[in-house]
């Protein structure tokens, strides 16, 4: 009897092992599962990465800059390395590949991710108005630059980019004596940026004769500065003063014209050859 109690502890004992560890190791396939099913998910992120970054490769070398005809100047704004804010004149190219729609953007100078939204505003925008699906292509973007900068306000290159897909798609050239600067809506309107006269200096100093900004702003407040003199100490004021744009840029010495416009069907027709 005795020796049937022990066998029956025994067989307790082993039956309790046997189900703690059946617990374990469920718990550790469970982990493990888990674990494969996050590296299958990385890996397909990956895998999307480098087939993007292969086409943007095969399509856009390294080793070479981008040429063609399809490209559009933007108007930025610069810190320099002393906080004086400045304009500077960049370059976008496009392409369209074939893909499902999206828009990728390769910018050798810093430009921020404010840019991509943009892109893909003006990628649908150019549609509508042309008229044409595009589902079945990517378009790439190349923002370039003369030298190594750091553009303040990506946002504001949203207008010109919408412009030259716009004639892309048309099938129709496109002025490079024009500038625009604004961002693009939803509905096509053109929204109000910053850095107007940096930026219509830096058009004018590259040779444009117009220079497009958003519907309100041909007239700007900008900020004098003003030096007070007592005794050994110097003092330092900015007074706001308003100031039209084009007559400001004459008194430097530049001719170019500004023009305000609404919306992109308004301003495509100062763009078209």
């Amino acid at each position: 009897m005795a020796g049937a109690k022990k066998v029956a502890a025994v067989l307790f004992i082993m039956l309790c092992l046997s189900v703690s560890l059946n617990i374990v190791f469920y718990g550790w396939l469970q982990s493990l599962y888990e674990k494969v099913n996050e590296l299958s998910l990385e890996n397909l992120k990956l895998k999307e990465s480098l087939e993007v970054l292969q086409r943007s490769l095969e399509y856009h070398p390294t080793t070479v800059s981008p040429t063609g005809d399809n490209w559009i100047y933007i108007a930025g704004v610069v810190a320099s390395d002393s906080g004086v804010r400045e304009g500077e004149i960049l370059r976008v190219y496009a392409r369209l590949i074939e893909g499902t729609g999206k828009v990728y953007i390769a910018t050798s100078p810093k430009i921020g991710i404010e840019l991509q939204s943009s892109a893909e505003t003006a990628f649908k925008i150019s549609q509508q108005i042309s008229n044409v699906n595009m589902g079945e292509f990517d378009c790439m973007l190349t923002v370039v630059a003369n030298r190594s900068i750091e553009v303040v306000d990506g946002p504001s290159a949203g207008a010109a980019i919408t412009i030259l897909l716009s004639l892309m798609l048309q099938g129709e050239e496109l002025r490079r004596d024009v500038i625009i600067t604004g961002t693009i809506q939803s509905d096509a309107t053109i929204g109000k940026v910053g850095g107007i006269i940096e930026k219509a200096e830096a058009a004018a100093k590259n040779g444009a004769s117009l220079f497009l900004v958003p519907r309100g702003q041909s007239i700007v407040t900008i900020y004098v500065e003003e030096e007070t003199r007592i005794g050994p100490f110097r003092i330092i004021r900015y007074k706001p003063e308003t100031v039209n744009v084009q007559e400001y840029l004459e008194k430097q010495g530049y001719n170019i014209q500004i023009i305000e416009v609404s919306n992109i069907l308004e301003a495509l027709e100062y763009f078209k050859a």
